[in-house]
């Protein structure tokens, strides 16, 4: 449990020094120094930084929706990642003008091909496999440039404009792909 209640320190500390200051600007020294722990602790737990930051969107984003994977739920899915959008802002923002910005577009494709993925199957449980990942991955990427475009433009939207606007994409045509794949 200790070593979890250190990485939950480093994590609070990089997120923190985030609010102000650049991920590429951000030294171990730094870190370990916010974090009130060793450069040998940081090392123990981390490769570097990215894979902390890897670890905190896969402890904050991941492991919180596999709840919202279901066709009448997908809503409650995206706005609690709009949610985490929001109340992270600069955080998120610093990721993405980073080097590591691959790791908050991966990690929110998983979450958002999780949550299309659980519509498709809730549609079409015997989908074949191929035409499900293929239905996932076109959806799954649109819904994550939606939500890299909102915060790129300062969060311009409301949360509900963005779930319409989401809904009104995706209402209906998820099913029209299953149907027009397995008659193809």
């Amino acid at each position: 449990m200790e070593n979890q209640g250190t990485k939950f320190q480093l994590a609070t500390a990089l997120k923190k020094l985030m609010q102000a200051t650049p991920l590429e600007r951000i030294t171990i020294d730094k870190l370990t120094q916010t974090a009130n722990v060793t450069r040998n602790t940081f090392y123990y737990h981390f490769e570097d930084i990215y894979a902390l930051l890897a670890w905190i969107y896969h402890q904050e984003i991941v492991t919180q929706l596999p709840a919202y994977q279901k066709v009448d739920n997908w809503q409650s899915g995206y706005r609690l990642l709009l949610d985490y959008i929001e109340a992270n802002q600069q955080f998120c923002l610093h990721t993405f003008h980073s080097v590591g910005r691959d790791l908050l577009d991966n990690f929110l494709y998983q979450v958002a091909s999780d949550m299309v993925r659980g519509v498709v199957i809730d549609i079409e449980p015997t989908i074949e496999p191929k035409l499900a990942q293929s239905i996932v991955n076109f959806y799954g990427w649109a819904l994550v440039i939606q939500i890299i475009q909102w915060l790129v433009h300062s969060l311009d939207d409301s949360k509900n404009t963005m779930v319409k606007r989401v809904e009104i994409m995706l209402t209906g045509t998820i099913a029209h792909s299953i149907s027009n794949g397995i008659n193809m």
